[in-house]
Formats: C-alpha cells, structure tokens, sequence
C-alpha cells in the first residue's frame, strides 16, 4: 500500500483520489484527463508491483481546477494590485499618478456597493466604515491612502475567502456526491438530476450509486462506508436494496430507482451537510446584536476625538481602527471548521450551528436501548448439553437445522450461531436434512433429525410454553437454569424426543462500544439515561451491563419526548402532560439530548436540543426529525462533545482577542500614532489573526470509544483507561 502511494504521489495534484485495497489487490484512482492510465500503471510497475489496467471508468465531466469566478477573481486582485504599484511610479500628486490610483480605487466597487446597501437600511457595517475612510481620504485629496485602503481590504479578502474556500472542502469532502451522469438499461445517458423513480439505471464498478433502488439484475460488492460506516463491502444481488452514496466496488448492477434523486437519502443529508455552515448559533446573534450597538459608539468616539483634536483624518483612521470585522467573524469561523472535522474524522454532521453549540452544554442525554446501546440482532450468549449424548456443538448442530425452516429473528441468529457467515450447508461441517417440520404457533418448532445410528428423532427448539404443549416436564438442572437465565436474556429449550436437551441463552447483543461510551459521558459530566419502550426486565438487564443508573422503560413514543422536556427543567421524573400539549410546552434552561435509532424515537429527537440519529439506512423520518446525524460507531459521540466544547472555549477566546486588539488600536489611533494605512493593516491584521486562530479544529485529534478495549474520552481529548473486553466463547466439545 505504501509502494502504491509513493508511486502515485509523484503525479502531484494530477491524482485526485486514491484508495487501495489491499484484500483484492487493487488500487482505485480518481485523477485529470491530463493524467493517462498507462502512464500510472508504468510507474507501478517501475516499483516491480505487477500493475495493470482491471477496469477504465468513464471519463467523467472535466473537473475545473478554478471556476470562472474564482478566475476573474483572481484576476481582479492581481489588476488592482498592480495598478496600486503602479500609481508609485509617478510622482507625488501627478495627475497621472492620481487617475492611475483612482482607477485602483475603482475596483473596489463591490465594497462600495456594499456600504450603499447599508447606508439604505440605516446600519453602519464593517463595508460602510471602510468606504467612509476611503471617500474621506479622497475628500482630502490623499489618492495614495485612499487606494491603499482598498487594497489591504481586497488582499485580506482574499485570503479570507481562500481560507473559507478550504474549509468548505472539507465540509463537502465528507459525503459522495452523486456522479454528474448515468446510464439506463436502454443505453440511453441522462443527466443525474433527470432519473426519476421507477427508472433503472446502470451501476458498474467504481460508480457511485446516485438514488436509493432495488437491484433487479447482477450482482456485486457495494461500499457502504460512506452510508452505514461499515468498512466491509456487502454483497449485493437481485432484490437487494441499495442506497445513495454508496460505490460500487466490483460487480454490475441493474437498479430499479424507488426515490428521485433529490428525495434519497444521501441528498438530504448531503443538503444538511451544505447548510450546516449557514446557519446562525446563538453566540453569532448575541455577537452581531452587540456590534449593532459597537459600530456606532466607535464612530461617536471617532467625531468626538477629531472634534477635540480638530482633525478630520483623525475621524477617518478611529472608525478604521474600531470596525468590527473580526468580532463578526470569531464565533463562524471556529464552527465551520468544527462541522467540517466532526464530519469528515468522526462521521457526525451536524445540521445547524446552533446545535454545536447546545452539544457542548449538553447536561442530560436519552439513549434509546435497541437499535443504540444494542445491537438490534439476537446472538448467542451462552448454551449447556444436558444430555451426555450430545455436545455443545451437535446440540446446536441439530438446532440450527431445524430453525432454517424458521424465519422468526431468534431462528436466523441460531442458524448463524452455527453456520457463521461463511460455512457451506454440506458435507460432515454442515446442517443435517430434517422432516416433517412442525411449528407450535408462537412457542416453537420441532422437526426430524436421522441420528449418527440412523435412527430419527425428533428435535425442537422453544420456550416454557412449549414444553408445555410438548408435555416435557421441566425439571432437575434445567429449572435453575432456566431462571437464572431469564435474568440475563432470552431463555430457550432444546428437546430431543420427550426430554429437555440442552438450553440456549440468547439476547440482543451489546455495542462493543457501549459501556465505554456511557462511562466517557459520565467523565464529561452528562447524565446518561435509559429510554426504551421494552420492559423493565429487559431495560435493567442491559443498563446494568453498559453502567446507566437512571432506567425509563415501557415508554411509548409521546412518553421519551415528554421525559426529554421535563428534564430540561431539571425535574427528575417525568409529569406526564395530556394529549395536545405536548407541542406546545416548552423546553428548560438545561440542555438535553437523545440518540435514537427507529421511527419511534421521532418525537424525542424533534424535542431535544441535540437529536442525534445512529443512521438507520432508508429511515427517512429519523433522519428529518434530528439535529444531527451519527453515520459511525455510538463510540463517537464523546469525542464529538469535546471538539464542541473545545469550539466553545475557541469562539470566546476569539472574541476576546478581537476586543482587545481593536481596544488598543483605538487607543493607538486616538494618540496619532497611527496613519490610516496602519490602521487598515492592523483591522485586517486581527481578522486574519481571528480565522487562523478558529482553524484549530482541523488539527485537534480526539480518539472515540474503541469497540475492542473501551477507550474513555475525557473533557481533554486523552485517554483516560483502558478496559480489555470480549465476547462470551461457546465452548465446543
């Protein structure tokens, strides 16, 4: 894999993406039509790799490296520079020198344009401050300040919007976007945004799925990272769903659309995505209602100290020196970058900057139990042979034979318990034939099984009520057991012919990262908390593994979001209000959260502060009804409470540094120790300073809880123990 990259990186900016696969030995790139195959595949081979060309993709769209915008941008600020340094050439006060600097001035136009607005609805902005020095500099007959104003304005400009345009990157970076063009089954080509549903499209290998479908012909490996954060490929054939955004990684497909473009699953959430960094956080309204009343009092203390000093430039250079450009932007600058790190390392998208912002003061979080802290699939916990006959492993060998008859979820567990996912249903290894298959309606089910001594006997698997049915008596060994059990999970019996056989325990299964991830809560100083709509049993049994102390079973829907607002106003146990008012009661002082899974969880993802929802595949609802979207490991959400804590203390210290720095430079200013270029520097200067200062999020590295040894996260981003956990071995004979 190393060889491959250093191979590649040689092509520099020509290499657009990279991925390389080690399990199939092949490398996919994403590069310009600059770049020929040939010439990569030589240069493989050059390492003695073997390369060849597996597969040519379409040639895409030609991507541009600079929009027509960015380009005439560019083009502009090189324009204006030029004629500002050009402007020197002549000599001071030469009408040339004067025309070539009023034209420099001239590009400024947009500014210009800016402050006409706001002087339209009465509101003195960063634009109206600037463009009021630059006309009073010309007033004054000082072409050289004036045009030197406007541009240290359009250089610092450029560098915001370059840094801006970076950040950007990143945020759109962290979801696929669908391909420009596809293919249909009649060989027509349309363009993406054209398919609708019912049309089936064509899918080949290394192509993006554009809408969610149902395959309808071939079959492949489908990369669903990007969609479920399941690293490994999932097999696809006919009838299989598929989803939006997920690559195609070997295979044809033929998909049968169930959803236009702009109504699958990966639009919407590539949209919120997309208007995560438009959205407006408290912070930035508290900041902009404070400069409303800033901005003014600067330009009274400006009138009033040239007034005293009885000079005008003095005016001029104040109001420079006092305008709030980097104030305005401490508290967005920091968020873009944390929405864009949070989606691109920890799988977490946050819809509004509002909601990063309640993350980092979260007190209180609801977690759903199934589907969240478990699994949602049944497994094998434990299982004891009480017929010396018979092991552990032939016992389970004629269980599972007989549940493939079965498609109740605890039978497909049993099955895979035996079978796993790779073993072939032949030969000494696999599942003997059974007869006369017989279910006992919801209890269970019994079947024959020919014996190593070719005799027939009649195998079952079920609960109390079937032995009951069965006429089996439950007694001896198996009745501790079965109580002791109860308490853990799932008990289930298997009989051979009128005797109980063996006993199986089986439960939905835990998230590897479950405990560490409510044990990194409680470090962070948020209330974990139960909220489920099975029974208590069930509820404390799972509660007590993972480490939560506050348990709220048998909740129907209504219930969770009721409980989320009575937190909110710190009351310990819900008061349940009556039909209809649940929308209109209002949430508390405290932050809460809920993370949630199904569609039963939508009502408290909508009343929480932050919503977040373990992406559920095809779940549309959940996915609306939340504030943010966990497409990883619930292990994730830790770490994704420190970087917006972190954010948090980021944005305040920004805002300090910006009221600081213009609080001296008034100062400065209002002693004659600055000259109006200086003071354009230095307000720039700090702006600048500001948007460095908030791209620390990109570098923060923060580990999640680990599914294998439970990581905790602590307030700092460390780790603060490790826990060494595994799964329960059935021991086999």
């Amino acid at each position: 894999m190393k060889l491959v990259t250093e191979s590649l990186e040689t092509f520099g900016a020509d290499v657009i993406k990279l991925n390389v696969s080690v399990a199939d030995r092949t490398a996919y790139v994403e590069h310009f039509s600059t770049l020929e195959a040939r010439t990569m595949v030589e240069a493989l081979n050059a390492k003695s790799l073997g390369a060849s060309l597996l597969e040519r993709g379409e040639q895409g769209d030609e991507v541009q490296r600079c929009s027509k915008r960015e380009c005439f941008g560019v083009v502009h600020v090189l324009g204006q520079v030029t004629l500002f340094v050009c402007g020197f050439a002549f000599p001071v006060g030469a009408t040339e020198g004067n025309f070539t600097f009023l034209v420099c001035i001239a590009c400024s136009y947009a500014l210009f344009k800016k402050a006409y607005i706001a002087c339209l609805s009465l509101r003195a902005n960063v634009e109206f401050l600037m463009a009021t020095a630059m006309l009073g500099s010309l007033a004054q007959g000082s072409f050289r300040e004036a045009a030197s104003v406007g541009v240290i304005v359009t250089l610092m400009d450029t560098v915001v919007w370059a840094s801006q345009m970076q950040v950007d990157r990143l945020l759109n970076n962290s979801m696929s976007v669908p391909p420009s063009t596809l293919s249909l089954k009649d060989g027509s080509t349309i363009e993406t945004s054209e398919l609708k549903e019912g049309m089936v499209f064509i899918v080949r290998a290394g192509d993006g799925i554009p809408a969610d479908g149902t395959v309808v012909k071939g079959k492949g490996a489908v990369d669903e990272s990007r969609v479920t954060g399941e690293a490994m490929p999932v097999a696809k054939e006919v009838n299989a769903k598929v989803y939006s955004g997920a690559v195609l990684q070997s295979g044809f497909l033929e998909v049968n659309a169930d959803k236009d473009v702009d109504a699958s699953f990966q639009a919407k959430v590539l949209e919120s995505v997309k208007q995560a960094k438009n959205s407006v956080s408290n912070t930035q309204v508290v900041v902009g209602k404070f400069a409303a009343w800033y901005t003014p009092t600067v330009i009274l203390i400006a009138a009033a100290v040239a007034a005293a000093q009885e000079d005008f430039k003095q005016f001029l250079i104040i109001i420079v020196a006092g305008c709030p450009c980097a104030l305005l932007g401490a508290a967005p600058f920091v968020q873009a970058a944390t929405m864009a790190i949070l989606a691109k390392r920890h799988r977490f998208l946050v819809k509004e900057a509002n909601v990063l912002e309640s993350l980092a003061r979260m007190e209180w979080i609801g977690i759903d139990k199934t589907g969240t802290i478990t699994t949602g699939q049944f497994k094998l916990l434990n299982m004891v042979s009480l017929n010396a006959s018979y092991t552990q492993k032939a016992l389970l060998q004629r269980a599972a034979a007989v549940e493939t008859k079965d498609s109740h979820p605890l039978a497909q567990s049993i099955v895979q318990a035996y079978t796993g996912c790779l073993v072939a249903f032949a030969g000494s290894e696999g599942l003997p034939e059974i007869t006369k298959f017989k279910r006992e309606g919801r209890n269970g089910v019994h079947a024959l099984i020919e014996s190593e001594e070719g005799e027939l006997e009649r195998i079952g698997v079920g609960n109390a009520d079937f032995l009951a049915t069965l006429k089996i008596p439950l007694e001896g060994e198996a009745v501790k057991l079965y109580k002791e059990w109860s308490l853990e999970g799932t008990a289930l019996f298997v009989t051979i012919d009128d005797e109980i056989g063996g006993l199986l325990l089986m439960d939905d299964s835990i998230r590897g990262d479950s405990f560490g991830t409510v044990k990194s809560l409680k470090a962070l100083g948020i209330q974990p908390n139960l909220l489920t709509g099975d029974k208590e049993t069930a509820a404390n049994r799972v509660a007590r593994k993972v480490g939560i102390e506050h348990i709220h079973a048998k909740l129907l829907p209504d219930q969770k979001a009721n409980l989320l607002l009575c937190a909110s106003h710190g009351n310990a146990e819900p008061v349940f209000l009556e039909d209809g008012l649940l929308g209109t009661y209002k949430r508390g002082k405290i932050e809460v959260g809920f993370v949630g899974d199904g569609l039963n969880d939508c009502p408290a993802l909508a009343n929480a502060n932050v919503g977040i929802v373990m992406q559920e595949v095809g779940s549309q609802a959940t996915v609306d009804a939340a504030s943010a979207v966990l497409q990883g490991d619930i292990g994730q959400i830790p770490a994704a409470i420190v970087v917006a804590r972190r954010s948090q203390k980021l944005v305040i210290f920004n805002i300090m540094l910006a009221l600081s720095i213009n609080l001296v430079v008034i100062f400065l200013a209002a002693s004659r120790s600055l000259t109006l270029w200086m003071s354009v520097v230095m307000d720039n200067g700090t702006l600048l300073l500001v948007l460095l200062n908030s791209l620390w999020p990109l570098c923060w590295r923060v580990e999640p809880v680990s599914k294998d040894d439970g990581v905790e996260v602590s307030d700092t981003g460390g780790k603060l123990a490790y826990r060494a956990r595994g799964d329960s071995l059935l021991a086999g004979a």
